[in-house]
């Protein structure tokens, strides 16, 4: 899938699938400093330009 065929806001499902993770690994990046979490009424969610912004992000620091 590409980046826009995503939801506008992305479930830990969808960044468990874009991963490639396990889905506890998904959460336990979601408590990791710097990560653009939304919470909403409980629910750990964020908005998928955030999301990818900082994916590249840290794909820019690996290299």
């Amino acid at each position: 899938m590409e980046r826009n065929d995503y939801p506008i806001v992305l479930q830990a499902k969808h960044v468990t699938q874009i991963l490639g993770v396990a889905k506890s690994t998904t959460y336990e990046l979601f408590a990791s400093p710097g990560f653009p979490l939304l919470q909403l009424n409980g629910r750990k969610l964020v908005y998928r330009d955030s999301f990818f912004e900082w994916l590249d992000g840290k794909q820019k620091e690996a290299q």
